[in-house]
């Protein structure tokens, strides 16, 4: 059992990237699940039970933001790193281009996950796009859950956003033979070229969430679920 530790009742497994990135690419003889935190998953988790139960469902939680790192470092249980989604995404999608493995693209608009495939197997040509659909389906749609199972994707990316992502793998997991299931939120958009990701040296300063407010001041009320993560956690000590 992997190391895990608890923010606002969440585990999180407490691994390096690198670490996590093995992990996930060891073999396995079921579907896993990944789920990608940030502290406004965690508030909204909090607030929402029946969520809160489903991440918890899930193989692993990840931290994916800055402020789960801060957290952690606040009630003395520090994690070693933050694991970016899009950029596991992208570590995993290089893993399946050495390996020729499958991959399964779920979520955004037509015309958004089309561009997305398109991108990612100019980038990575000896992979293999075993299937795309777009998100624009009801949660209890099987016939999607049947076309990724017949696909025999080792890899299955759910951009549906959350709670609907998580909510949607964990109903649909146990349906499938193999594969690792991992929400990525908004990663299409930024694979078609309709986003784009903050320059290196936000990343490096961990101030990506500052650059997205700064591009689009629409995420403020997104962006204050930060100080009242963290008053929450205070709280919590």
């Amino acid at each position: 059992m992997n190391k895990q530790v608890e923010i606002l009742n969440v585990p999180f497994i407490h691994t390096t990237h690198k670490e996590f990135l093995n992990e996930i690419t060891s073999p396995h003889n079921h579907p896993i699940h990944v789920v990608t935190a940030n502290p406004e998953i965690v508030m909204y988790a909090k607030e929402h039970p029946e969520y809160m139960r489903t991440i918890k469902q899930s193989d692993y939680i990840i931290a994916d933001g800055i402020g789960i790192i801060i957290a952690s470092k606040m009630i003395n249980k520090p994690l070693p790193e933050r694991i970016p989604g899009f950029e596991l995404m992208d570590d995993l999608l290089n893993y399946s281009n050495e390996h020729k493995k499958r991959i399964y693209l779920l979520g955004a608009k037509e015309h958004v996950v089309r561009n997305a495939q398109q991108q990612i197997k100019e980038k990575y040509p000896n992979l293999t796009i075993a299937g795309y659909h777009h998100g624009y389906i009801d949660t209890d749609n099987l016939e999607v859950v049947e076309e990724i199972r017949q696909s025999e994707a080792d890899f299955i990316f759910v951009a549906l956003g959350y709670p609907k992502q998580e909510e949607w793998i964990t109903r649909h997991k146990a349906k499938l033979n193999k594969g690792v299931l991992m929400g990525v939120g908004g990663s299409f958009d930024i694979w078609a070229g309709e986003a784009k990701r903050a320059p290196k040296i936000w990343l490096k300063l961990n101030l990506e969430w500052l650059y997205r407010l700064l591009t689009n001041p629409t995420r403020l009320k997104r962006m204050l679920k930060l100080p009242q993560f963290l008053i929450h956690v205070l709280r919590g000590k």
